[in-house]
Parts: C-alpha cells; structure tokens; sequence
C-alpha cells in the first residue's frame, strides 16, 4: 500500500494512521512482531526516516513495544475489569503491570442529571458535584471518568487533591470504603469530537461506556459515574 505524496498530511502521520488501523483490523495480532523497517519502507514506498519516526510514535502512545536485537512486537498488555465488584482504577492499572496517573479536567457544582437525581433520592436539578478525570496507563490516556457526588456528604472533595486514587482517600481519611455497585449498566460507544480532545484519540475509536451507583459499607450513596474505557486496552468479565 503506497501512501500519498501529494497532501498537507505528513508521510509519517500517513503511516502511523495505516498501521493502527492495521492494529486494530488484527493484521498484527497482540504480541505479534510487526515487520521490519526495511520491509515497511518497501510496502509502504517510504525512506526509513518516515518509518522510524512513525513506529516511534506508536511506541510512545503504547501501541508497540521494542525487543533489543528482536524487533518491534504489538503490546499485549490489557487491563481487566469485573463488572460485579467494586475495582478502583489505580489498583487494576497496577496489577495490569502499569504505572497510573491522573489529570484532573474538571471539578464544580452542576444540576444533577436525572438518573443521578434519582440514585441520590434528590430533586432533579439539585447541586450535586461533578468530577471528570483523565486516567492513564504510563502515560497513555485509558479512561475517562465522570463522577457525580452528593453535594452535603462530599463537598470536602471540592478542595482534596483528585490527582491519585479516589478509593483510596476516601478509605484512608474518611473511612468510607465504596464497596457496593447497586447498579452497573455496561455498553459500547464511538468517540465523538469532544472526548477525542480529552483522551487524545481519533474520532470513532471504540470506548466500554459504564453507568454504575456506587455505595459505601452502609449502603449509602458515594456516586454515579459515567465512565468511558478504552475499547483496545480493556476487557470486562462478569
């Protein structure tokens, strides 16, 4: 497949996009050595510049990983989630083998939507807090997260740092272990142009969408999220 001379789109951005698409089609399967970069050089009709270079960016989005004196091979790392219990991010990333962070996009008082309202046992409309959090498997965006929280219980969230595991600080200081999905509703979605800003993905790349109600030991509320995981990276057991 030759790519295209004549455009404004990089030679490297070009052959970047034909080999995720080839990731993603299971030409190269997950562990699988991609081939060499004489080889793509001659099947692409490209210099090796523009072949390392591309190869180079996959590696760093966490699409490939590199052998010494092997060759370049498809990540094989997934992370797992059970759909019947309660498993924070930062825990499944770490026994998935990778380093978690987190980048807060957003915190503020919001309406509460309908479906939180109900959850909640409150009147629609009425403030809850909002969070919306970008979390990453070293370095690579993964999950989007948007969590509602009753206002009066977790206003103290409007000022902790959001930066590590929620879980975690909400056990430790608080001692409110979220331990109970009351509901957990698990679909699939395509990225639209407005979460292919927050997770640094291309429109149309697959997502798990996860309503779930969470709460704690004593059965009271802790949130509903809206969460979205990456379709390539996660896998879902019941």
């Amino acid at each position: 497949m030759m790519l295209e001379g004549n455009t404004t789109i990089p030679m490297y951005l070009q052959l970047k996009t034909s080999l995720l698409a080839a990731l993603r089609s299971g030409k190269y399967p997950q562990g699988s050595k991609i081939p060499s970069e004489p080889e793509l050089c001659k099947q692409y009709g490209v210099s090796r510049i523009t072949v390392r270079k591309a190869v180079s960016e996959l590696v760093k989005d966490g699409y490939l990983f590199k052998k010494q004196g092997k060759g370049t091979f498809v990540r094989s790392h997934t992370i797992e989630r059970r759909i019947e219990y309660v498993s924070g991010f930062t825990d499944s990333v770490k026994q998935a083998g990778f380093k978690a962070t987190t980048i807060l996009l957003e915190r503020k008082r919001v309406p509460a939507p309908e479906d939180v309202a109900c959850c909640f046992g409150i009147e629609p409309g009425s403030d809850v807090l909002f969070t919306k959090r970008k979390r990453m498997a070293d370095g690579r965006p993964v999950m989007l997260e948007n969590n509602y929280f009753p206002l009066e219980r977790f206003s103290f969230l409007e000022t902790e740092d959001l930066s590590g595991s929620l879980y975690h600080l909400l056990d430790k200081k608080y001692g409110i272990e979220p331990i109970h999905p009351k509901e957990t509703i698990l679909s699939m979605v395509l990225a639209d142009s407005k979460m292919t800003k927050d997770m640094d993905v291309v429109v149309g790349t697959p997502f798990f969408k996860v309503n779930t109600f969470i709460c704690d030991q004593h059965d009271d509320p802790v949130h509903v999220g809206h969460q979205y995981f990456l379709g390539e990276i996660y896998t879902f057991s019941i």
